[in-house]
């Protein structure tokens, strides 16, 4: 049996080898190139906001959740509160020069039957739907001025278009509550057409942040 010895690559077949190398990198490189250029015009990002700084934005969507470091030390709020969660997102206004958010309800264990309940005895009063009373307790605002799913799981309300990123004048609230009539943490939301929404201002009951980002009794 015969031993075929290497192949030896003459200077022409190695200068070829090289340039098909690098014509393969550089398109390598410019397929790489132009998906990172996607993702950076890709629009705002989904935020997931726990109060522990003042604003935010822009998001497409932001979720407001009271932070487990502070649920765990608050017993009655935790045990009847109303929502795990409350996310808000930029909306179609109707309009093309106006804008709407869209809140969507992540309820705690019970805490739906319990807000129906509180909000039947809140319009009790003045001898109203109880939906009224869902649309103060869900988004503070007047029933007749918003949408309001039937079961409870979202709301759509109108709002001024912001002019700015910090333009704090036309804001919704969004709040996490254990009593239509008391919140424990707040934060004002506005929306820019076709930018996103920017938290504008935010309160937690008897809690704050520290130069650290660490959560203290206030």
């Amino acid at each position: 049996m015969s031993i075929k010895p290497p192949v030896s690559l003459t200077a022409a077949s190695l200068a070829a080898l090289f340039a098909l190398t690098a014509c393969s990198s550089s398109d390598t490189s410019d397929s790489s190139g132009g998906s990172s250029e996607g993702a950076a015009d890709s629009g705002p990002s989904v935020v997931e906001f726990d109060f522990s700084e003042t604003t935010a934005g822009p998001a497409s969507s932001i979720e407001f959740r009271i932070p487990d470091e502070i649920l765990e030390q608050e017993d009655n709020y935790r045990e009847n509160r109303y929502f795990e969660s409350v996310t808000l997102s930029a909306a179609d206004g109707g309009e093309s020069s106006e804008c709407a958010i869209k809140y969507e309800f992540e309820y705690a264990e019970g805490g739906l039957d319990r807000l129906i309940e509180d909000a039947r005895e809140y319009v009790a009063i003045e001898n109203n739907e109880v939906d009224r009373g869902m649309a103060h307790a869900l988004v503070d605002k007047n029933l007749d001025s918003i949408e309001l799913d039937p079961n409870y799981d979202y709301a759509v309300v109108p709002v001024d278009c912001a002019m700015s990123p910090d333009d704090d004048d036309d804001t919704v609230m969004v709040a996490h509550r254990w009593e239509v009539e008391s919140t424990f943490a707040w934060a004002k939301v506005s929306v820019m057409k076709d930018s996103g929404l920017f938290v504008q201002d935010v309160w937690v009951r008897r809690w704050e942040t520290d130069s650290n980002g660490s959560w203290i009794k206030g």
